[in-house]
């Protein structure tokens, strides 16, 4: 185990990196920084009670008849000294004597202050067979209870004595200070205070994106050891946010990879609560907030823990990629024993962690001082369950706070034996009320004998707590003297929002609301010709123009399921618009956009338009069973901005399932949903029409009746009945594709031009595919009118629908399928 930083060049556990850079010193505003350098004031050696006079006022006063130490006035009796700058505080007397603010103040050395972009990363490494050497008897004997302790400035065991004093009493001198004083003093302090929000809802989105860029991006990028992505591909990019709210950690990860992400959060309730609507910049579609067991966001509460790990594992299979926490609470007047107040805290965020993570998953959690055995215990755990681990202080955490974050990287595979003690231990707190607690998680003999992980938590310690005092003291320094400013905000703002790949402009409110639906649609389309939109589909009802239709062979023809043949009550399949959450609207048969069906909310990110249907799910069978409407999506055109209008129709079907995935909400156990499901259909090959009609099997419907349902892939047993089958081709419509005798392979002939080529001399083989708009112009559609269609064989004489058409049946398929193959079959290569 060996501890080491990204900067080869600098000592472990050195503070050489943290240097003022190419920043000066703080300067300070005074009128020496308004005069006029052209009017020269007259020789005058400066006597030393002059010393801050400007070199005008010193003019203007020899005029009056000033003389060296002598006071203005016709008979000298004027002050000697300037007037000094009020530094009266609030409604304090005039003349009050100087307070520990004031006395504080005296001790800020400015050349202390040290300013690192990007900051220093210290990692420490954890040997991949660590964990074997811990089972639960060990664990449990290692844990050390007594009476709760309040105090901590005699927890010395993990840093300097003199820095934990200096700590106390730097953050002691603010305990009766004002808080606008102690606000104001902050944010004229502080280098980093003008980055603010940017185009988050607040401060906490930017910190995340300062920890991802400083951390090489290992949350919303996250690889292994060589290099590979973790995220497999069409996979979503799965995240937990745990004491959350109002979630601006999150915005940051959905604005940086877009509906590619899909959330978790968890947090209490009310107050605390999500803030939602105000996800401006990463929408909140594919962000699911979940309560616990309990509905009330408790993390204290095991069982709440318990059952967030459930739906997280029901949801991604194997766990999130990344979990983040964030938990805090206000310690007004106990600023000093924070830590203390926090360690239950501390301790069940490390636990849900542990319980939502997949293998080789990332962490970070807030912390605040970690002085005590407990918090050492507790970050020695995580250090046996993570690759890496690491101890940071971002600079958009306030320089004055204890605030810093445990980073842990690549978790381990067997963390379980951890996981279970730690929810043993959160549980009994949980059910405590006595005075006892739990003091030590490891004993101070262990941590000791592990030379790098206690050198590393011992220097940290002492240099996030030194550039603290100094962060402290600078504070105090300004609100003794409100005359200081710090001038390097507006540089240092520029250079982070850089470095972290944040934009500069300002927050604003969504476009979408303030326009209509038809200016939106064709602000994402480009164009206001939507023609292909009211284009209808083409019915098929003489199996003896198939060849016209499918062309000399199937393999570019692909087929779906519906349950809307014909739009009537809430079942329609047409062209859905989103302007963003239950913002979604569908275009009617006139081409104008109008809401949805009374009870079918549908929630969807913005500059969203697909193509789909209103479906009729059933759950159960006979009296018991239930039913509810769900948005399937055909076909995709615009994802939340993103156009996929002229990808392959399989690419499409593939970005359209992970769009679904992303945006579904998880059904509540009370099938209460407060948005109905989405899911895309599945594309199924032209030839497999056979196998699939067989794999339909009988339901007992609410009205008695036995029809033919499809069951819904990864769903609580939900299933709908087909009525129509709808086949897309992936081809464009100009081309057909042929068996060449000649050649003994596939050709394809332009219709248009009236020429051919050969597939395998293509530069581009997608060249021969459709965009979005080609198929949907180009759709055909089999209805199911009656059962025997998919049932039986034709029968002789043909049969007719109600309208007068002939009905096709399934055999005019099969017989289609093996005339194409007879084509092909005697003409292929013995070999």
């Amino acid at each position: 185990m060996t501890s080491t930083s990204d900067d080869n060049s600098t000592p472990e556990f050195s503070d050489s990196g943290y240097t003022e850079g190419m920043y000066g010193k703080r300067k300070r505003r005074s009128e020496d920084e308004n005069d006029d350098s052209s009017d020269e004031a007259p020789a005058i050696k400066k006597p030393a009670n002059t010393e801050m006079y400007s070199k005008a006022s010193l003019r203007m006063m020899q005029k009056m008849g000033y003389q060296e130490r002598t006071g203005l006035g016709k008979h000298s009796q004027g002050r000697l000294d300037p007037v000094e700058a009020s530094k009266q505080k609030g409604r304090r007397g005039l003349g009050a004597a100087p307070d520990a603010v004031d006395i504080s103040a005296t001790h800020f050395d400015e050349t202390e202050e040290k300013i690192q972009i990007p900051e220093i990363v210290n990692w420490m490494y954890s040997d991949a067979d660590d964990l074997e050497e811990l089972d639960r008897n060990k664990l449990d004997d290692w844990c050390v209870r007594g009476k709760r302790k309040m105090t901590i400035d005699d927890e010395t065991l993990f840093c300097d004595p003199d820095i934990l004093k200096n700590v106390l009493e730097a953050k002691t001198v603010f305990d009766n200070m004002n808080d606008l004083e102690m606000r104001r003093a902050c944010q004229r302090s502080n280098p980093f205070e003008t980055i603010k929000n940017v185009v988050f809802l607040n401060r906490a989105a930017v910190k995340m994106a300062n920890m991802d860029a400083l951390l090489n991006f290992m949350f919303t990028n996250p690889v292994d050891e060589r290099g590979q992505s973790l995220v497999r591909e069409h996979e979503l990019l799965y995240f937990a946010d745990v004491c959350a709210g109002p979630g601006g950690f999150s915005e940051y990860v959905l604005w940086k990879r877009k509906w590619h992400a899909k959330g978790f959060g968890f947090t209490l309730r009310e107050e605390n609560d999500f803030n939602l609507d105000n996800f401006l910049a990463g929408h909140p579609e594919s962000f699911h907030p979940y309560y616990g067991e309990k509905e009330n966001g408790d993390v204290y509460d095991p069982a709440n823990i318990e059952s967030l790990m459930n739906l997280v594992m029901q949801e991604t299979g194997n766990g999130v990629h990344f979990m983040m926490a964030d938990g805090g609470f206000s310690v007004k007047n106990q600023e000093n024993i924070q830590e203390i107040l926090s360690k239950r805290l501390y301790l069940c965020q490390c636990l849900a962690a542990l319980s939502v993570l997949r293998e080789k998953g990332h962490f970070v959690v807030k912390l605040f001082d970690i002085f005590t055995p407990f918090s050492v215990g507790l970050i020695y755990l995580m250090y046996k369950c993570f690759r890496r681990v690491a101890i940071i202080k971002p600079n958009t955490s306030r320089p004055a706070n204890s605030e810093r974050y445990l980073v842990c990287k690549w978790m381990k595979s067997d963390t379980d034996v951890i996981r279970r003690h730690l929810l043993d231990i959160c549980e009994s707190m949980y059910r405590s009320t006595g005075d006892e607690d739990i003091r030590e998680l490891v004993p101070y003999e262990v941590l000791r004998e592990d030379e790098q992980f206690f050198k590393y938590i011992f220097e940290s310690n002492n240099r996030i707590g030194q550039n603290q005092i100094t962060g402290l003291r600078k504070i105090a320094a300004y609100a003794a003297n409100k005359t200081l400013a710090e001038t390097r905000q507006a540089e240092i703002r520029e250079q982070c929002l850089t470095e972290w790949r944040l934009p500069s402009a300002m927050r604003t409110a969504a476009r979408g609301q303030k326009i209509s639906h038809d200016e939106y649609c064709n602000d994402l389309l480009k164009t206001n010709n939507r023609s292909f939109m009211t284009q209808p589909e083409i019915v098929l009802t003489n199996p003896g123009k198939f060849s016209q239709h499918f062309g000399g062979v199937q393999d570019h023809w692909f087929f779906m399921a519906l349950n809307t043949p014909e739009n009537s009550q809430k079942n329609y399949r047409t062209f859905f618009l989103s302007k963003g959450r239950q913002d979604v609207v569908m275009l009617n048969a006139k081409g104008l956009w109008e809401s949805l069906p009374r009870g079918v909310p549908v929630e969807m990110s913005p500059n969203t338009l697909l193509y789909g249907e209103i479906v009729q799910e059933h759950k159960g069978q006979e009296r018991s069973q239930r039913t509810t409407y769900a948005l399937h999506i055909i076909d995709g055109l615009i994802l939340d901005g993103e156009d996929i209008r002229k990808c392959p129709l399989q690419e499409r079907n593939r970005l359209c399932h992970k769009f679904a995935e992303a945006i579904n909400k998880p059904s509540k156990l009370n099938n209460g949903e407060t948005s109905v499901p989405i899911r895309c259909k599945k594309l199924i090959p032209f030839r497999e029409i056979g196998p699939f009609i067989d794999s339909l099997e009988y339901y007992a419907l609410k009205n008695l009746t036995h029809r033919k349902g499809y069951m819904l892939p990864n769903t609580d047993d939900r299933f709908y009945i087909p009525k129509a089958l709808l086949f897309l081709c992936e081809m464009k419509s100009n081309l057909r594709k042929n068996f060449s005798v000649s050649n003994n392979d596939f050709y394809y002939f332009d219709v248009d031009k009236g020429v051919s080529f050969m597939a395998n001399r293509l530069p581009d083989p997608n060249c021969i595919l459709a965009s979005s708009t080609t198929t949907l112009n180009f759709r055909l559609l089999w209805k199911w009118e009656q059962e025997d269609q998919i049932n039986a064989r034709r029968y002789e004489p043909a049969q007719t629908s109600d309208d007068g058409q002939t009905l096709v049946f399934r055999s005019d398929f099969e017989r289609f399928i093996r005339q194409c193959d007879d084509k092909i079959r005697p003409h292929s290569s013995p070999e």
